[in-house]
């Protein structure tokens, strides 16, 4: 049996696609997986509903953007990606897919819609980019992928509209990520039906936890087993619940190597 050429590696893995291709984001910079580890187990995490409750700026629109043209371009799905508002989308697709695109010479030759906002063709599929403030946002459009970006900020009865849009795929699969509002609300819904993974360190002393604000102690993150200091770069995800089918992970910015404790 030949051996898989490099190119086919990258249509079965995310991550040797994003090594081969040497994949930018939207800045024009490689991506980071040593400032961004707790974002490694996001990207290749396929689960059919997932659930994240996050910070904003922790690069998970980046994330969501690379994984979208990768499905619609490898799986052949239809995607349906959605932002509150039309003018959410218009900033979102001009200043994030649209560089993206333009920063990644493989995702310019999936693209022929380079510059849309609306939609983008990527081979024989498309990723269509709606709000969620008007009732007609939801209509006519069959997909096998729901991303539901901001989920919390966004018009929950046409959240659900999109959601119905699956039905007839083979797929089926929705994703809701968002900073949370309150309980039972947009997201959590879901984060509450999630395995509720959280992002742990572990402590040269041999102590693993996950952060909270009590680990931050005289300007800095700390073990509250031992006082040294944490090194935030490395951990892993550990899910609350094993046997729950939602996929869910807490990101918030106590994770971030880049921001101090003092910030």
């Amino acid at each position: 049996m030949a051996k898989p050429t490099p190119e086919r590696l990258a249509e079965l893995n995310i991550h040797l696609f994003n090594e081969f291709y040497q994949i930018k984001n939207d800045q024009g910079e490689l991506l980071d997986f040593k400032r961004h580890g707790f974002l490694w187990q996001i990207f290749e995490d396929f689960s059919p509903t997932q659930a994240i409750l996050k910070a904003a700026q922790i690069g998970f629109s980046t994330t969501a953007n690379i994984k979208a043209l990768w499905l619609s371009k490898n799986r052949g799905m239809d995607i349906i990606y959605s932002l509150p508002t039309s003018n959410d989308i218009r900033e979102f697709v001009s200043g994030k897919t649209n560089r993206l695109i333009a920063n990644n010479p493989i995702f310019q030759s999936w693209t022929a819609d380079k510059d849309s906002i609306e939609q983008k063709r990527v081979g024989g599929n498309v990723v269509y980019f709606r709000g969620t403030w008007t009732e007609r946002a939801a209509l006519a459009i069959p997909a096998d992928l729901y991303i539901s970006d901001e989920t919390d900020r966004s018009k929950q009865e046409v959240v659900a509209q999109y959601a119905t849009r699956l039905q007839h795929s083979k797929y089926g699969w929705r994703w809701y990520f968002s900073n949370p509002s309150a309980p039972g609300v947009g997201v959590d819904q879901w984060w509450q039906k999630s395995d509720q993974k959280h992002w742990f360190i572990k402590c040269g002393c041999g102590k693993e936890d996950y952060i909270t604000m009590d680990n931050i102690q005289g300007g800095m993150f700390v073990c509250l087993s031992c006082g040294k200091e944490l090194d935030r770069t490395r951990g892993r995800w550990v899910a609350k619940y094993k046997d729950r089918d939602v996929s869910g992970y807490w990101i918030p910015l106590l994770i971030a190597p880049w921001v101090s404790a003092k910030e």
